[in-house]
């Protein structure tokens, strides 16, 4: 093969290869997905903290009814609506 030859295909290689290159960062599974991915981390990151704080709340509202055994009462009182001997529920249609 001939220097001219030789020249000819390793610029045609490399010329292939650039074109490779940059059809593979371009293309779909390119930088446009890395960027996708990284928005769709971020989104489930919110989305976890959000559950850590709602687990934080709870857990500190059961660590109240633990602790305070008048909040743990009113709490199940108004859930199962019990009334205590001598007292009287009001219902008012329409509201909950």
């Amino acid at each position: 093969m001939d220097a001219r030859a030789k020249t000819i295909l390793s610029t045609t290689l490399l010329a292939a290869a650039g074109f490779l290159i940059v059809y593979s960062l371009a293309g779909p599974n390119g930088v446009p997905m890395v960027l996708r991915k990284g928005s769709q981390i971020r989104e489930l990151e919110q989305q976890n903290a959000d559950l850590q704080r709602d687990i934080d709340m709870k857990n500190e509202r059961i660590r109240s009814f633990k602790e305070n055994r008048s909040d743990q009462e009113l709490e199940i009182r108004r859930d199962l609506r019990l009334l205590k001997k001598k007292e009287t529920t009001f219902v008012i249609p329409g509201k909950k």
